[in-house]
Parts: C-alpha cells; sequence; structure tokens
C-alpha cells in the first residue's frame, strides 16, 4: 500500500517530517507542541514508532488521536512495526510476548497478549513510502538496482545506505530515518541541498550507549519541508 501525489499545501500550510520516534511519547507530544501544529499543516511520520523507549502505546494514541481529531497526518512503515507483524503471526504466543517485552512494547498487548486491535489496525494500514510532488518520504531508502524499485518494500524499511538514481526517483529528494545520524551530518545534508536527507538523531540514545555518542544523539527533530527549518528536540522522557 502507497500514497501518492500528495500536492504541496498553499503558501499559508507548512509541511513537516519527524522520524523515528521510539516510544518517546513526551518527546514527541512536545515537539508537536513546538511546532504549534494546525489542522491546515501537513505532518509526515516516518516509522519506528514503538520499541526502546517507555511508551510504545502513548506514541501510537497519540498519533491516531490527531488523526481522529482531523489533523493532516501521514504516518508510513518501519521496520519495528513490520518485525510487530511478521513476529505476530510466526512466533509461538510465548515466544512472541517475550520478544514484545524484550523490545520495551509490553503495553501493545491486551490481557490475551495479543496485540490491542487499535494498534493492529493502525499498523497493517501503513504505506512503505509516500510521493509527495517534490520529495519521497520513506523510512530507510529504496533499491535503485532495481528498476521496479517501489516493489521493493524490504529495502524500503531496512536499507543502511543507497544509491540516488535521478532517472528513477525523478530528481526529487529523499527524506528518510532508520539509520542514527550525527547532527552535523543531517545538519551539512540540508545546508548542501543534498538528494538524500537522513533525519534520525536516535532520539532515544540520550544516554551513554555501546555504539554511539550520545553527545551527538538523543534529539528528536523535526524538518519543515517548505523553509528547511531544523527544528530540534531533546529527549523528555
Amino acid at each position: 500500500m502507497c500514497v501518492t501525489s500528495i500536492l504541496k499545501p498553499i503558501t499559508d500550510m507548512r509541511r513537516f517530517v519527524i522520524p523515528d520516534i521510539h516510544a518517546c511519547h513526551a518527546t514527541l507530544r512536545t515537539m508537536v507542541e513546538r511546532i504549534g501544529l494546525n489542522k491546515n499543516d501537513q505532518l509526515y511520520f516516518i516509522g519506528d514508532y514503538i520499541d526502546r523507549g517507555k511508551d510504545s502505546a502513548g506514541v501510537l494514541d497519540f498519533i491516531i488521536g490527531l488523526r481522529d481529531h482531523g489533523y493532516k497526518v501521514f504516518p508510513i512503515r518501519g521496520n519495528h512495526e513490520q518485525n510487530l507483524l511478521e513476529t505476530s503471526i510466526e512466533y509461538e504466543p510465548e515466544m512472541f510476548t517475550a520478544f514484545v517485552k524484550m523490545s520495551k512494547s509490553a503495553n501493545l498487548l491486551d490481557d490475551s497478549h495479543r496485540v490491542k486491535p487499535q494498534y493492529m489496525n493502525f499498523i497493517e494500514a501503513l504505506p512503505y513510502y509516500l510521493e509527495l510532488d517534490d520529495f519521497w518520504i520513506v523510512h530507510a531508502g529504496f533499491n535503485t538496482k532495481r528498476n521496479d524499485f517501489l516493489n521493493d518494500t524490504v529495502a524500503m524499511i531496512d536499507s543502511r545506505r543507497f544509491d540516488y538514481s535521478d532517472a528513477l526517483l525523478k530528481g526529487k529528494r529523499v527524506v528518510h530515518g532508520h539509520d542514527v545520524t550525527y547532527l552535523k551530518e543531517i545538519e551539512s545534508a540540508i545546508d548542501t541541498n543534498s538528494k538524500v536527507i537522513p533525519l534520525d538523531n536516535g532520539c532515544v540514545y540520550n544516554r551513554p550507549h555501546k555504539l554511539y555518542d550520545h553527545s551527538q544523539t538523543g534529539l528528536l527533530l523535526c524538518l519543515n519541508l517548505d523553509s528547511m527549518e531544523l527544528i530540534k528536540q531533546v529527549n523528555v522522557d
């Protein structure tokens, strides 16, 4: 499932992109309040709403609530949402419950240890990408080695690096998350008008970590697609 041809809003409307939230509900709520989201704006979410942080259910409830109250929100699928779907089918109940608890997302489950219907319905409906009139929005990237790259959904949620193809991607810039990127690299991509803009600064990684320098991560970012302003919110969860 995908959504295409989302038209650029008229001049008094704004378009925002928020990447990997990873269960940082309070941080997300603070960011949305900071940008002053209104019902004329368009807000795109790049996936990975769940796991690792404190409140997976709170993040999904908040996004679903925005949509239900008439805000123009466009969430897409991340690899963590895909993993939840696949393991809910493939794993035995006990193993699935253990997997979800290990991912710190136990509040997505009901008393029978199944994913609550409202969350399952939300995740199952998520598209893999969005095509705007001037941007592509995707969780991870595209496999541009294939002419039918829009059929490679695995690449869309799991790829770490990809080669930009001007012909296949129609000269439009790609905004993605998934791969934790230090702030200087993100700002450089925006400042140099790069065709590929990473946005995931590892919001959940605001403490010492074995892989990342937490002094350069821990921010939830939001990009205004029209002004290319980058809004930064420290993790408050």
